[in-house]
């Protein structure tokens, strides 16, 4: 009689929770050798007083190995069945050189593609990926309740992360859209109040000069710019940031310029990003 019991214990035993144990179960590259002190600090004091919380911050110098330490961690929570686990860079160069890494070291991530990995949904392999493709409007990880379940999510480059998400998060329409010129008649009385010249250089293209529309002015107008705002929302300027704004238009504020007009909300609607 074959006894299971004895061969899950072996996977158990294979597939450890410590990212120091895990790291030397790892088929690495010949050339790396052990951790370095500062790595092994970091790790030991995630896993005995971090590893269950929310929001945890890893600060290191430049060159102090940041990159694995993240993969170490979220391949630890993959372990202890808390995936699946999700890498998020803030570029295309950030994504490749974390692949590069996780491969040196024997750490198995997702293959790239359009559509969500299957592997990834299982909570088998990490999934590295740009922080845009979690954070905008038509988001294939989904918004709101329909949002595809992570249970683990690192930042790499957190600071830029953060402003991709605001950028996300906000419309910037190009002066040569009918929206912008749209918008920019409907508040044509209060600009000029606020500035006649200013308001002339906007209209004549003037790169450097630029308004805020009134908050009264914009709370009082907000059907109308949804309104015009719906009607151009296949825009590639405006449909990424719509599905995010478009029922809290009442929460952001508003710039023109002669170059285009900037819509951002006051505090990034996060709360839409189920799977964050």
């Amino acid at each position: 009689m074959v006894d299971f019991n004895s061969k899950l214990n072996d996977v158990a035993k294979a597939s450890p929770i410590d990212p120091l144990e895990l790291y030397e179960t790892l088929d690495r590259a010949s050339d790396k050798g052990p951790l370095r002190e500062s790595q092994e600090e970091v790790l030991a004091d995630w896993h005995a007083n971090h590893r269950s919380q929310r929001d945890t911050i890893v600060k290191l110098h430049t060159g102090q190995g940041k990159t694995l330490i993240g993969l170490l961690m979220l391949q630890s929570l993959i372990n202890e069945k808390k995936g699946p686990a999700l890498y998020i860079c803030p570029d295309n160069l950030l994504i490749q050189q974390t692949k590069e890494q996780a491969k040196l070291f024997g750490i198995k991530v997702c293959d790239e593609s359009d559509d969500i990995p299957d592997d990834f949904s299982s909570g088998e392999r990490i999934f590295v990926t740009s922080v845009q493709k979690l954070f905008n409007g038509l988001t294939k990880f989904s918004l709101g309740a329909r949002s595809l379940k992570v249970d683990s999510i690192l930042m790499d480059d957190a600071h830029a992360c953060a402003d991709s998400i605001r950028h996300a998060c906000s419309l910037k329409i190009p002066h040569d859209e009918h929206a912008y010129s749209e918008l920019r008649s409907l508040f044509a009385h209060h600009l000029a109040k606020q500035g006649e010249g200013t308001f002339a250089d906007i209209e004549n293209k003037r790169y450097g000069s630029y308004l805020p529309i009134p908050y009264w002015a914009w709370l009082d107008n907000i059907d109308e710019i949804a309104k015009i705002l719906s009607r151009y929302q296949d825009k590639k300027s405006i449909k990424f940031a719509w599905p995010l704004l478009k029922d809290r238009l009442e929460k952001c504020q508003c710039i023109i310029s002669g170059s285009s007009i900037e819509i951002e909300p006051y505090v990034a609607p996060l709360d839409m990003f189920g799977s964050y």
